[in-house]
């Protein structure tokens, strides 16, 4: 497991938590704070080398947005992120207020599995 999957999954857990509860206690949203300084030294959050994005993961996303896989997955060889940490940035990072939040319906399983064999190939 990755360090980022670690982080989300850490992160994931006490979100869980506090909606059990219905609050969050000072030692839950210390960590938060936390674990998202942590997140944003990931690959995918790091910044863009395009300043048309806020981060790596940003700039990969809109490249599969506009249908253009290829590109995308030699910047994620290029960028050192891994599928898994792709997907799982997209889920994190793509919410009900991001703008491209409903382009990322695009990503199926089956879109998932084909990424994930394009990756391997040039690895």
């Amino acid at each position: 497991m990755s360090e980022q999957a670690k982080i989300l999954l850490e992160i994931n857990k006490i979100i869980m938590n506090i909606l059990k509860t219905g609050q969050a206690s000072v030692e839950e949203a210390h960590r938060i704070d936390e674990l998202e300084a942590l997140l944003q030294q990931q690959q995918c959050f790091k910044e863009s080398k395009s300043a048309a994005y806020a981060n790596q993961g940003e700039e990969i996303a809109a490249l599969f947005f506009d249908d253009n896989s290829t590109q995308a997955i030699k910047k994620m060889c290029e960028y050192a992120i891994t599928p898994e940490d792709f997907f799982a940035f997209v889920d994190y990072h793509y919410d009900d207020e991001h703008e491209d939040e409903e382009s990322t319906q695009m990503f199926t399983h089956e879109f998932i599995e084909g990424v994930v064999e394009a990756y391997r190939s040039l690895n």
